[in-house]
C-alpha cells in the first residue's frame, strides 16, 4: 500500500479565487452569501446565493468559451492552480499513470438550462451546436484530460452533495492500491441559474433571506435556521 499526499491546492470560490484568498477570507469571518441581480432574480423567491466573482474571458479565448460550461471553467481554472501550487510540470510524467477523478451533483447545469429555455422558452430550434460537450456532467473531468495529455483513468461521480468527496477518496484508493502516481481529485458547481434555483426552491429547502444581512441567511446551527443556501466553485 502506496502512502497518498496532497501536494497542491486550487480553489475558485465564493470568498475567492485562490486558496490563500478564500483561507484569509474564512479566517476573517467573512461569508461569500450575497444578494443575486441576475435578470430572473424576480422570479425566485429567495434572491441569494454563495456566487463566485469570476470572469470566463479572464482565462479562456472566445472559441474555447463557447465549449466550457461555467462548472467546467472554474474546474480548469482551478486545475492550473493546483498544479502550480504542486510546483508539478505533467510533461515529465507517465500520462498513463496519471488520472482525473471529479464529482458534480449538476454537471453543466447553467447550459442545460439554457438549451431548455430556447427550445420550450423561446420556442426556437436552434440552439448552441456545442450544447452536449457543455452540459454532460464529465465534459470538467474530460477537458482537463484533453488539456493535458492525461490518457489514465478519467471519472465523474455524481452522488449529490458528497460527489466531490467520494471523487477525492476513490482518486486516493487509485494510488494507494498503485495503479496511479497521480490524481488530480475534487468537484465543481454552477448551478446558479433560473431553471437549477427554481427546482431547489420548489424542495423547500432553500434558507429565506435574512432581514438584517443576506450574508447570514445560512445559519445551520442556530434554532432560527431556515434552510440552506445555494453556491458555485470548483476545489482540486
Amino acid at each position: 500500500m502506496k502512502r497518498v499526499v496532497v501536494t497542491g491546492l486550487g480553489l475558485i470560490s465564493p470568498l475567492g479565487n485562490s486558496s490563500t484568498e478564500t483561507f484569509a477570507a474564512a479566517c476573517a469571518g467573512r461569508s461569500g452569501i450575497r444578494r443575486l441581480d441576475d435578470g430572473f432574480c424576480p422570479r425566485l423567491m429567495t434572491r441569494i446565493a454563495a456566487s463566485v466573482d469570476f470572469a470566463g474571458e479572464r482565462h479562456f479565448d472566445a472559441p474555447r468559451l463557447r465549449m466550457l460550461d461555467r462548472s467546467s471553467q472554474f474546474a480548469l481554472v482551478a486545475v492550473r492552480q493546483a498544479l502550480k501550487d504542486a510546483r508539478l510540470d505533467l510533461a515529465g510524467t507517465d500520462p498513463s499513470r496519471t488520472g482525473v477523478f471529479l464529482g458534480t451533483s449538476m454537471g453543466g447545469a447553467q447550459s442545460t438550462d439554457d438549451a431548455y429555455s430556447t427550445l420550450y422558452g423561446e420556442q426556437s430550434d436552434r440552439i448552441k451546436p456545442f450544447s452536449v460537450l457543455l452540459a454532460m456532467s464529465n465534459a470538467a473531468a474530460a477537458w482537463i484530460g484533453v488539456d493535458y495529455g492525461i490518457t489514465g483513468p478519467a471519472l465523474t461521480f455524481t452522488t449529490a452533495c458528497s460527489s466531490s468527496a467520494v471523487a477525492i477518496g476513490e482518486a486516493a484508493r487509485r494510488i494507494r492500491a498503485g495503479e496511479a502516481d497521480i490524481m488530480i481529485a475534487g468537484g465543481t458547481e454552477a448551478p446558479l441559474s433560473l431553471g437549477p434555483m427554481k427546482a431547489w426552491e420548489a424542495l423547500r429547502t432553500l434558507a429565506a433571506e435574512d432581514p438584517l444581512d443576506p450574508a447570514a441567511s445560512c445559519k445551520p446551527f442556530s434554532k432560527n435556521r431556515t434552510g440552506m443556501v445555494l453556491g458555485e466553485g470548483s476545489a482540486i
